[in-house]
Protein backbone atom coordinates (compact mmCIF):
# COMPACT_ATOMS: atom_id res chain seq x y z
CA UNK A 1 0.00 0.00 0.00
CA UNK A 2 1.58 3.68 -0.85
CA UNK A 3 2.62 5.49 1.95
CA UNK A 4 0.95 8.56 1.21
CA UNK A 5 -2.36 10.05 1.88
CA UNK A 6 -5.72 8.92 0.70
CA UNK A 7 -7.36 10.80 -1.89
CA UNK A 8 -10.54 10.38 -3.13
CA UNK A 9 -12.03 12.03 -6.28
CA UNK A 10 -15.84 12.16 -6.68
CA UNK A 11 -17.08 12.68 -10.35
CA UNK A 12 -20.31 11.83 -12.72
CA UNK A 13 -17.71 10.90 -15.35
CA UNK A 14 -14.24 8.99 -14.88
CA UNK A 15 -12.00 10.78 -15.38
CA UNK A 16 -13.01 14.26 -16.95
CA UNK A 17 -11.44 17.41 -15.18
CA UNK A 18 -9.68 15.14 -12.54
CA UNK A 19 -7.36 13.00 -15.31
CA UNK A 20 -4.42 15.03 -14.74
CA UNK A 21 -4.51 15.44 -11.26
CA UNK A 22 -5.85 12.29 -9.99
CA UNK A 23 -2.86 10.36 -12.17
CA UNK A 24 -0.31 13.00 -11.27
CA UNK A 25 -0.91 12.54 -7.20
CA UNK A 26 -0.86 8.97 -7.70
CA UNK A 27 2.76 8.59 -9.61
CA UNK A 28 3.79 10.41 -6.61
CA UNK A 29 2.69 7.54 -4.54
CA UNK A 30 -0.64 8.76 -3.05
CA UNK A 31 -3.05 6.19 -2.66
CA UNK A 32 -6.27 7.30 -5.36
CA UNK A 33 -9.81 6.05 -5.43
CA UNK A 34 -11.90 7.45 -7.90
CA UNK A 35 -15.88 7.31 -7.72
CA UNK A 36 -18.00 7.67 -10.85
CA UNK A 37 -21.10 6.54 -12.47
CA UNK A 38 -19.53 6.18 -15.97
CA UNK A 39 -16.07 5.18 -16.97
CA UNK A 40 -15.16 5.98 -20.42
CA UNK A 41 -10.98 5.43 -20.79
CA UNK A 42 -10.92 1.73 -18.76
CA UNK A 43 -8.27 1.73 -15.86
CA UNK A 44 -5.11 4.81 -15.37
CA UNK A 45 -2.27 3.41 -13.58
CA UNK A 46 -2.26 3.89 -10.07
CA UNK A 47 -6.13 4.93 -9.88
CA UNK A 48 -8.58 2.94 -8.35
CA UNK A 49 -12.10 3.34 -9.96
CA UNK A 50 -15.18 1.92 -8.59
CA UNK A 51 -18.39 2.50 -10.50
CA UNK A 52 -21.52 3.57 -8.52
CA UNK A 53 -24.45 1.46 -9.37
CA UNK A 54 -26.56 3.48 -10.83
CA UNK A 55 -30.04 2.80 -12.47
CA UNK A 56 -29.90 2.57 -16.85
CA UNK A 57 -32.10 5.84 -17.40
CA UNK A 58 -31.07 8.39 -14.55
CA UNK A 59 -30.78 12.53 -15.13
CA UNK A 60 -28.62 14.97 -13.34
CA UNK A 61 -29.43 18.11 -14.77
CA UNK A 62 -32.46 19.20 -12.44
CA UNK A 63 -31.86 19.41 -8.60
CA UNK A 64 -33.96 16.60 -7.91
CA UNK A 65 -31.19 14.10 -10.37
CA UNK A 66 -28.66 15.84 -7.95
CA UNK A 67 -30.41 14.94 -5.04
CA UNK A 68 -30.65 11.31 -6.52
CA UNK A 69 -27.18 11.28 -7.80
CA UNK A 70 -26.44 12.46 -4.02
CA UNK A 71 -28.11 9.18 -2.86
CA UNK A 72 -26.07 6.94 -4.77
CA UNK A 73 -22.57 8.62 -3.97
CA UNK A 74 -23.55 8.24 -0.42
CA UNK A 75 -24.65 4.38 -0.67
CA UNK A 76 -21.01 3.87 -1.62
CA UNK A 77 -19.06 6.34 0.47
CA UNK A 78 -20.69 4.08 3.61
CA UNK A 79 -19.76 1.22 1.75
CA UNK A 80 -16.12 2.93 1.85
CA UNK A 81 -16.14 3.82 5.78
CA UNK A 82 -17.31 -0.03 6.10
CA UNK A 83 -14.39 -1.21 4.46
CA UNK A 84 -12.04 0.59 6.43
CA UNK A 85 -11.07 3.12 3.64
CA UNK A 86 -10.93 6.52 5.14
CA UNK A 87 -10.32 9.12 3.05
CA UNK A 88 -7.92 12.14 4.07
CA UNK A 89 -8.85 14.24 0.97
CA UNK A 90 -11.61 14.66 -0.66
CA UNK A 91 -11.83 16.24 -4.23
CA UNK A 92 -15.59 16.73 -5.87
CA UNK A 93 -17.64 18.17 -8.98
CA UNK A 94 -19.82 20.17 -7.55
CA UNK A 95 -22.31 20.02 -10.46
CA UNK A 96 -23.84 17.10 -10.30
CA UNK A 97 -24.34 15.87 -6.50
CA UNK A 98 -21.66 13.83 -6.45
CA UNK A 99 -19.90 15.02 -3.59
CA UNK A 100 -23.06 16.62 -1.77
CA UNK A 101 -23.13 14.45 1.16
CA UNK A 102 -19.36 13.35 1.14
CA UNK A 103 -18.96 15.30 4.54
CA UNK A 104 -21.67 13.43 6.31
CA UNK A 105 -19.84 10.05 5.71
CA UNK A 106 -16.35 11.73 6.15
CA UNK A 107 -16.77 14.43 8.45
CA UNK A 108 -12.78 14.48 9.31
CA UNK A 109 -11.52 14.27 5.41
CA UNK A 110 -10.41 17.91 3.73
CA UNK A 111 -12.98 18.49 0.92
CA UNK A 112 -12.15 20.76 -2.09
CA UNK A 113 -15.03 21.19 -4.22
CA UNK A 114 -14.71 21.96 -8.02
CA UNK A 115 -16.80 24.65 -9.40
CA UNK A 116 -17.45 24.16 -13.06
CA UNK A 117 -20.15 26.50 -13.69
CA UNK A 118 -22.67 29.25 -11.40
CA UNK A 119 -25.93 29.22 -13.14
CA UNK A 120 -26.63 32.92 -12.60
CA UNK A 121 -29.49 34.59 -13.38
CA UNK A 122 -28.02 36.78 -15.49
CA UNK A 123 -25.43 34.54 -17.14
CA UNK A 124 -24.90 36.39 -20.75
CA UNK A 125 -25.50 33.11 -22.55
CA UNK A 126 -28.95 33.70 -22.32
CA UNK A 127 -29.02 36.41 -24.32
CA UNK A 128 -26.24 36.31 -26.23
CA UNK A 129 -28.07 35.64 -29.53
CA UNK A 130 -32.13 35.45 -28.53
CA UNK A 131 -33.09 34.62 -32.23
CA UNK A 132 -30.36 31.65 -32.72
CA UNK A 133 -33.02 29.05 -34.52
CA UNK A 134 -30.57 26.19 -33.27
CA UNK A 135 -29.90 27.47 -29.56
CA UNK A 136 -32.63 28.90 -27.14
CA UNK A 137 -33.96 28.78 -23.36
CA UNK A 138 -37.09 28.57 -22.04
CA UNK A 139 -38.47 30.48 -19.19
CA UNK A 140 -38.92 27.03 -17.80
CA UNK A 141 -35.25 25.64 -18.24
CA UNK A 142 -33.73 29.16 -16.84
CA UNK A 143 -35.64 28.37 -13.83
CA UNK A 144 -34.89 24.60 -13.89
CA UNK A 145 -30.91 25.43 -13.64
CA UNK A 146 -31.36 28.00 -11.07
CA UNK A 147 -33.24 25.33 -8.49
CA UNK A 148 -29.73 23.32 -9.34
CA UNK A 149 -27.68 25.72 -7.90
CA UNK A 150 -29.25 24.80 -4.12
CA UNK A 151 -27.34 21.98 -4.52
CA UNK A 152 -24.35 23.23 -5.49
CA UNK A 153 -24.06 25.86 -2.58
CA UNK A 154 -24.35 23.30 0.11
CA UNK A 155 -21.85 21.58 -1.51
CA UNK A 156 -19.44 25.05 -1.89
CA UNK A 157 -20.42 26.17 1.33
CA UNK A 158 -19.24 22.98 3.33
CA UNK A 159 -16.10 22.70 1.42
CA UNK A 160 -12.81 23.53 2.89
CA UNK A 161 -11.86 25.15 0.25
CA UNK A 162 -13.51 25.65 -3.88
CA UNK A 163 -11.73 25.96 -7.37
CA UNK A 164 -12.71 27.15 -10.37
CA UNK A 165 -10.95 26.84 -13.37
CA UNK A 166 -11.27 30.39 -15.20
CA UNK A 167 -11.78 33.94 -13.26
CA UNK A 168 -14.56 33.85 -16.10
CA UNK A 169 -16.50 30.85 -14.16
CA UNK A 170 -15.54 32.01 -10.36
CA UNK A 171 -17.00 35.67 -10.79
CA UNK A 172 -20.32 33.51 -11.90
CA UNK A 173 -20.87 33.07 -8.23
CA UNK A 174 -22.41 35.46 -5.43
CA UNK A 175 -20.04 37.06 -3.89
CA UNK A 176 -19.54 34.94 -0.17
CA UNK A 177 -18.85 31.81 -2.53
CA UNK A 178 -16.50 34.23 -4.89
CA UNK A 179 -14.16 35.20 -2.01
CA UNK A 180 -14.04 31.46 -1.20
CA UNK A 181 -12.97 30.29 -4.70
CA UNK A 182 -9.30 29.97 -6.04
CA UNK A 183 -8.44 29.93 -9.73
CA UNK A 184 -6.77 26.68 -11.17
CA UNK A 185 -6.74 25.31 -14.57
CA UNK A 186 -6.45 22.12 -15.56
CA UNK A 187 -3.50 23.33 -17.74
CA UNK A 188 -2.12 21.51 -21.10
CA UNK A 189 0.68 19.51 -21.79
CA UNK A 190 2.90 21.89 -23.70
CA UNK A 191 5.36 18.44 -24.17
CA UNK A 192 2.78 16.82 -25.96
CA UNK A 193 1.31 19.83 -28.25
CA UNK A 194 4.05 20.73 -30.23
CA UNK A 195 4.45 23.55 -32.54
CA UNK A 196 6.34 22.75 -35.58
CA UNK A 197 5.04 24.15 -38.89
CA UNK A 198 6.72 21.69 -41.14
CA UNK A 199 3.48 19.22 -41.02
CA UNK A 200 1.18 22.18 -42.74
CA UNK A 201 0.95 21.48 -46.02
CA UNK A 202 2.66 23.41 -48.85
CA UNK A 203 0.00 23.11 -51.87
CA UNK A 204 -3.17 23.30 -49.98
CA UNK A 205 -4.46 26.17 -47.20
CA UNK A 206 -5.80 24.10 -44.46
CA UNK A 207 -8.60 25.17 -41.74
CA UNK A 208 -9.63 23.37 -38.93
CA UNK A 209 -12.35 22.74 -36.55
CA UNK A 210 -12.13 20.38 -33.52
CA UNK A 211 -14.09 20.15 -30.58
CA UNK A 212 -15.75 17.44 -28.47
CA UNK A 213 -19.43 17.72 -29.96
CA UNK A 214 -20.56 19.11 -33.14
CA UNK A 215 -23.21 21.41 -31.88
CA UNK A 216 -24.43 25.24 -31.45
CA UNK A 217 -22.97 25.84 -27.87
CA UNK A 218 -19.57 25.81 -29.51
CA UNK A 219 -20.75 27.29 -32.98
CA UNK A 220 -20.50 24.72 -35.36
CA UNK A 221 -23.70 25.41 -37.41
CA UNK A 222 -22.52 29.34 -37.88
CA UNK A 223 -18.52 28.03 -38.92
CA UNK A 224 -20.39 25.51 -41.24
CA UNK A 225 -22.60 28.58 -43.20
CA UNK A 226 -19.34 30.30 -43.18
CA UNK A 227 -17.63 27.75 -45.19
CA UNK A 228 -19.27 27.85 -48.92
CA UNK A 229 -17.92 31.29 -49.52
CA UNK A 230 -14.28 30.60 -48.21
CA UNK A 231 -14.11 27.58 -50.67
CA UNK A 232 -15.11 29.20 -53.23
CA UNK A 233 -12.51 32.10 -52.53
CA UNK A 234 -9.68 30.02 -52.17
CA UNK A 235 -9.40 27.33 -54.23
CA UNK A 236 -6.37 25.74 -52.65
CA UNK A 237 -8.44 25.59 -48.72
CA UNK A 238 -9.23 22.50 -47.52
CA UNK A 239 -11.24 22.17 -44.10
CA UNK A 240 -10.84 19.33 -41.58
CA UNK A 241 -13.46 18.82 -39.17
CA UNK A 242 -12.62 16.63 -35.71
CA UNK A 243 -15.29 15.88 -33.29
CA UNK A 244 -18.41 13.68 -32.91
CA UNK A 245 -21.38 14.41 -34.10
CA UNK A 246 -23.56 14.88 -31.10
CA UNK A 247 -24.45 17.59 -28.91
CA UNK A 248 -22.92 17.35 -25.13
CA UNK A 249 -24.67 20.84 -24.24
CA UNK A 250 -28.38 20.30 -25.86
CA UNK A 251 -29.71 22.59 -28.58
CA UNK A 252 -32.35 22.56 -31.15
CA UNK A 253 -31.67 19.07 -33.58
CA UNK A 254 -31.90 19.94 -37.25
CA UNK A 255 -34.36 18.18 -39.58
CA UNK A 256 -31.91 16.06 -40.28
CA UNK A 257 -30.94 14.59 -36.92
CA UNK A 258 -28.06 15.79 -36.16
CA UNK A 259 -25.55 18.99 -36.70
CA UNK A 260 -23.02 16.27 -38.63
CA UNK A 261 -25.46 15.53 -41.10
CA UNK A 262 -26.50 18.61 -41.44
CA UNK A 263 -23.14 20.06 -42.51
CA UNK A 264 -22.73 16.85 -45.13
CA UNK A 265 -25.56 17.71 -46.46
CA UNK A 266 -24.90 21.96 -46.58
CA UNK A 267 -21.68 20.86 -47.39
CA UNK A 268 -21.98 17.86 -49.95
CA UNK A 269 -20.21 19.43 -53.23
CA UNK A 270 -17.20 20.01 -51.13
CA UNK A 271 -17.21 17.21 -49.06
CA UNK A 272 -17.18 14.77 -52.50
CA UNK A 273 -14.82 16.84 -54.11
CA UNK A 274 -12.73 15.94 -50.72
CA UNK A 275 -12.36 19.64 -49.71
CA UNK A 276 -14.17 19.21 -46.43
CA UNK A 277 -13.39 16.05 -44.33
CA UNK A 278 -15.15 14.93 -41.40
CA UNK A 279 -12.78 12.83 -39.30
CA UNK A 280 -15.08 12.43 -36.18
CA UNK A 281 -13.77 11.80 -32.90
CA UNK A 282 -9.59 11.76 -32.84
CA UNK A 283 -7.01 9.41 -30.84
CA UNK A 284 -5.18 12.02 -28.97
CA UNK A 285 -1.83 11.26 -31.22
CA UNK A 286 -3.85 12.13 -34.29
CA UNK A 287 -5.55 14.88 -32.69
CA UNK A 288 -2.81 16.36 -32.01
CA UNK A 289 -1.35 15.92 -35.87
CA UNK A 290 -4.22 17.17 -36.89
CA UNK A 291 -3.32 20.77 -34.75
CA UNK A 292 0.09 20.81 -35.80
CA UNK A 293 -0.52 20.74 -39.72
CA UNK A 294 -3.49 23.65 -39.22
CA UNK A 295 -2.77 27.16 -40.99
CA UNK A 296 -5.46 28.38 -39.58
CA UNK A 297 -7.68 27.24 -36.68
CA UNK A 298 -10.87 28.25 -35.62
CA UNK A 299 -12.42 28.41 -32.13
CA UNK A 300 -15.84 29.21 -32.03
CA UNK A 301 -17.86 29.29 -28.46
CA UNK A 302 -20.95 30.92 -26.99
CA UNK A 303 -20.15 32.62 -23.21
CA UNK A 304 -20.08 29.54 -21.35
CA UNK A 305 -17.24 26.86 -20.41
CA UNK A 306 -14.22 27.37 -22.68
CA UNK A 307 -12.95 24.26 -24.55
CA UNK A 308 -9.52 22.33 -23.46
CA UNK A 309 -9.12 22.72 -27.70
CA UNK A 310 -8.53 26.35 -27.36
CA UNK A 311 -5.43 25.63 -25.02
CA UNK A 312 -4.42 22.15 -27.12
CA UNK A 313 -4.35 24.86 -30.41
CA UNK A 314 -2.25 27.39 -28.49
CA UNK A 315 0.04 24.95 -27.49
CA UNK A 316 0.31 23.87 -30.81
CA UNK A 317 1.13 27.30 -31.84
CA UNK A 318 -2.24 27.49 -34.13
CA UNK A 319 -2.86 30.49 -35.75
CA UNK A 320 -6.41 31.53 -34.30
CA UNK A 321 -9.52 32.47 -35.36
CA UNK A 322 -11.71 33.13 -31.84
CA UNK A 323 -14.54 34.25 -30.39
CA UNK A 324 -14.58 37.56 -29.18
CA UNK A 325 -15.39 36.75 -25.41
CA UNK A 326 -14.30 37.62 -22.23
CA UNK A 327 -13.56 33.71 -21.40
CA UNK A 328 -11.72 33.51 -24.70
CA UNK A 329 -9.80 36.48 -23.93
CA UNK A 330 -8.66 34.58 -20.45
CA UNK A 331 -6.42 32.54 -22.41
CA UNK A 332 -5.65 33.78 -26.01
CA UNK A 333 -2.92 36.56 -27.37
CA UNK A 334 -4.65 39.51 -27.71
CA UNK A 335 -2.79 41.21 -30.80
CA UNK A 336 -2.27 37.10 -32.58
CA UNK A 337 -5.51 36.00 -32.19
CA UNK A 338 -8.09 37.29 -35.09
CA UNK A 339 -11.08 38.44 -32.81
CA UNK A 340 -14.76 37.70 -34.31
CA UNK A 341 -18.21 37.75 -33.59
CA UNK A 342 -19.68 34.79 -34.67
CA UNK A 343 -23.38 36.26 -34.74
CA UNK A 344 -22.47 37.70 -37.74
CA UNK A 345 -21.68 35.56 -40.92
CA UNK A 346 -20.14 38.77 -42.78
CA UNK A 347 -17.80 39.01 -39.88
CA UNK A 348 -17.14 35.34 -38.78
CA UNK A 349 -16.26 34.94 -42.78
CA UNK A 350 -14.45 38.36 -42.85
CA UNK A 351 -12.32 37.21 -39.65
CA UNK A 352 -11.47 33.61 -41.27
CA UNK A 353 -10.73 35.27 -44.87
CA UNK A 354 -8.22 37.64 -43.45
CA UNK A 355 -6.41 35.21 -41.43
CA UNK A 356 -6.25 32.56 -44.76
CA UNK A 357 -4.55 35.49 -46.47
CA UNK A 358 -1.27 35.66 -44.48
CA UNK A 359 1.86 34.73 -45.44
CA UNK A 360 3.62 32.04 -43.61
CA UNK A 361 5.50 33.85 -41.82
CA UNK A 362 3.17 36.00 -40.22
CA UNK A 363 0.87 32.87 -39.61
CA UNK A 364 4.33 31.21 -37.63
CA UNK A 365 4.88 34.52 -35.53
CA UNK A 366 0.66 34.58 -34.55
CA UNK A 367 1.33 30.67 -33.51
CA UNK A 368 4.98 31.31 -31.59
CA UNK A 369 2.86 34.36 -29.72
CA UNK A 370 -0.03 31.75 -28.76
CA UNK A 371 2.46 29.00 -27.51
CA UNK A 372 4.45 31.11 -25.96
CA UNK A 373 1.38 32.32 -23.80
CA UNK A 374 0.89 28.47 -23.50
CA UNK A 375 4.43 28.03 -21.33
CA UNK A 376 3.98 30.95 -19.11
CA UNK A 377 0.26 30.82 -17.59
CA UNK A 378 -0.93 27.33 -18.85
CA UNK A 379 1.83 24.84 -18.35
CA UNK A 380 -0.14 22.36 -16.51
CA UNK A 381 2.89 21.51 -14.10
CA UNK A 382 2.01 24.55 -13.02
CA UNK A 383 -1.38 23.85 -11.99
CA UNK A 384 -0.59 20.70 -10.69
CA UNK A 385 1.60 21.80 -8.38
CA UNK A 386 -1.03 24.83 -7.01
CA UNK A 387 -3.24 21.46 -6.67
CA UNK A 388 -0.81 20.04 -4.55
CA UNK A 389 -0.18 22.38 -2.68
CA UNK A 390 -4.17 23.21 -1.82
CA UNK A 391 -4.17 19.28 -0.84
CA UNK A 392 -1.08 19.77 1.76
CA UNK A 393 0.53 17.10 0.48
Amino acid sequence: MPLGHRILFLHHNFPAQFRKLASHLAAKGEEVLFLSERNFVGLLPGIEQRTVPSPKDFEITSLGGQVACAQRFRQSLLELKIEGWIPDRIVSHSGWGCGLDAGWVFPDAKRISYLEWWFADDAMDFEFDPNNPWFSYSKKSRLNMRHRNMSIALELLEADAVVSPTQWQKKHLPGPLRERCQVIHEGVDINFFGFNPSWRPIKKLRLTYATRGLEPMRSFPEFVLALPELLRLWPNLEVLIAGDDRMAYGGIKPEEGSYGKWAKAVLSDWCEEGRVKFLGHLPKLQYARLLKSSHVHCYLTRPFVASWSLLDAMASGCCLVASDLELVKEFADAKATFWTDQRDQNVLQQSLNAALALDSAERKSRGIAQRHLAETYWDQSKSLDKWVGLLEI
